[in-house]
């Protein structure tokens, strides 16, 4: 009769346990969904590679794509071509959309102006794929929520 006089402690037990795992199990949901929030925007920025294969004209650079919808600030991109690092490329603030940025070694600074791809004068911008030499070696950049993101050449992303 013991055993049954302590039910309702039993069950009151059970429920406070139940409810405890509830909470920690929604908590770390929660946690997870906010992580995923806050990569959301930073997924969003791709750069990569290209040339323009034309003998006249052979021109190297990168081509940036923000898809967010929200501009990115303080962007730091680090840039192998022919095997060796060049000049990084910084930008103030990139707004959305897709831009070529040619790289000029021999100009005063290394990177012109960025243009849209599809109206610059390189009618045929192919990315580099198969080879290492031609690469983006890393990427940095604030979102527009303030939080500073780092990129490396396996596009890993971290918050930094």
């Amino acid at each position: 009769m013991g055993f049954w006089g302590d039910l309702p402690t039993w069950l009151t037990t059970l429920a406070i346990v139940v409810a405890a795992s509830q909470f920690l199990l929604e908590r770390d949901r929660r946690k997870e969904e906010q992580e995923r929030d806050k990569r959301e925007q930073a997924r969003q920025l791709t750069v990569w590679t290209v040339t323009d294969p034309a003998p006249r004209s052979r021109a190297y650079g990168v081509v940036l794509s923000n898809t967010s919808g929200s501009t990115f600030h303080d962007v730091e991109v680090h840039v192998r071509l022919h095997g060796k690092q060049t000049s990084p490329l910084d930008l103030t603030i990139l707004p959305p959309g897709t831009f070529y940025i040619e790289h000029a070694p021999q100009e005063s600074y290394t990177w012109r102006f960025a243009v849209d791809p599809q109206h610059c004068d390189h009618h045929e911008l192919r990315p580099y794929m198969k080879s290492d030499k031609y690469q983006v070696t890393s990427l940095e950049f604030t979102d527009s929520a303030g939080v500073r993101w780092h990129s490396d050449d396996r596009a890993r992303l971290e918050a930094v």
